[in-house]
């Protein structure tokens, strides 16, 4: 596994001396950085976005966050690469703020199918490090939330999407993830299309007022 994070960027539009928010995103199993880079150009321009590659190279082409087993719709992740994963992430994303010049209150994260899956361990684990999260096509995974929630977590915004159609991640896997965050003290909306492993149009309207909305309210 690489032990740094490979990045693309779009800088934001600044306004005045105030840092900007940060949006990170993070790709799906198979996939690579510049996969849900083409959704920068629909959200706020104030903010600076950085899409990370996963570090781990697959044979076939492509990056993924952990190693997998199974088949699609019964797939099974590797705990080991996962925890490795999830460590170097903590770490990148403690490091954003300062390296970028971002506000460290406001960086939301933006996390495709196992990029949300990552996205919603971190937020458990690390609630601090984070002002929200969109979580698309993924799932909460219990045997990653620690056993006494942090304090932290008391308001995260968390705006989950699944395509009830999903043959990859099941929609039972997000029904699941639903009712996990509702014995939590978050904030969390949830939202379903008739389609498959992939984002709907009204889910993009959706990520845009979401974000608008985050970000014209006083940081957590």
């Amino acid at each position: 596994m690489a032990t740094t994070i490979h990045t693309i960027e779009r800088k934001p539009q600044l306004v005045g001396d105030q840092p900007p928010p940060l949006l990170l995103m993070l790709h799906g199993y198979g996939s690579n950085e510049h996969d849900l880079f083409d959704l920068a150009e629909y959200v706020d321009p104030h903010l600076h976005i950085v899409s990370a590659r996963a570090p781990l190279p697959l044979s076939w082409g492509g990056f993924a966050w952990y190693h997998l087993s199974g088949t699609p719709g019964r797939l099974v992740p590797d705990t080991v690469s996962r925890a490795e994963a999830l460590t170097l992430l903590d770490h990148f994303v403690t490091s954003l703020p300062e390296r970028l010049g971002s506000d460290p209150r406001r960086t939301y994260m933006l996390g495709f199918s196992q990029g949300a899956i990552m996205s919603l361990a971190l937020a458990m684990n690390r609630p601090e490090l984070i002002a929200g999260v969109i979580a698309l096509s993924g799932y909460l995974d219990p045997a990653v939330v620690p056993p006494i929630p942090s304090p932290a977590l008391a308001g995260l915004p968390i705006i989950q999407m699944h395509g009830t159609y999903d043959e990859i991640i099941p929609v039972a896997a997000a029904h699941q993830t639903q009712e996990v965050l509702r014995g939590m003290p978050v904030r969390h909306s949830y939202h379903e299309y008739p389609v498959g492993h992939t984002i709907h149009p009204d889910g993009l309207r959706q990520i845009q007022s979401w974000l608008t909305a985050r970000l014209a309210e006083p940081p957590r």
